[in-house]
């Protein structure tokens, strides 16, 4: 889901905000605002932010929000522990 929907922009040479998403621990480091998740805790992830489209924070992709089944499923992911 990440590499479809965030590929084109956080994987690759192309990596926006510093921000790479195409390992665990490249979400664990995060880029320019700090670590992407943080594993069990979706309400402390940037990532659950930014595809909730907080209207305070990023909304991503900015193509247009994710299903809301797409949301449920990183957000539990997260949840988890985003093993």
């Amino acid at each position: 889901m990440l590499v479809e929907h965030c590929g084109k922009c956080h994987t690759g040479e192309t990596i926006k905000g510093g921000l790479r998403l195409d390992s665990r621990a490249a979400l664990l480091t995060g880029g320019g605002t700090g670590p992407a998740i943080v594993p069990g805790d979706p309400d402390q992830s940037l990532l659950i932010e930014a595809i909730r489209y907080a209207p305070e924070g990023y909304q991503m992709p900015p193509t247009g929000k994710l299903p809301d089944e797409a949301i449920a499923t990183l957000t539990e992911w997260v949840r988890q522990g985003a093993v």
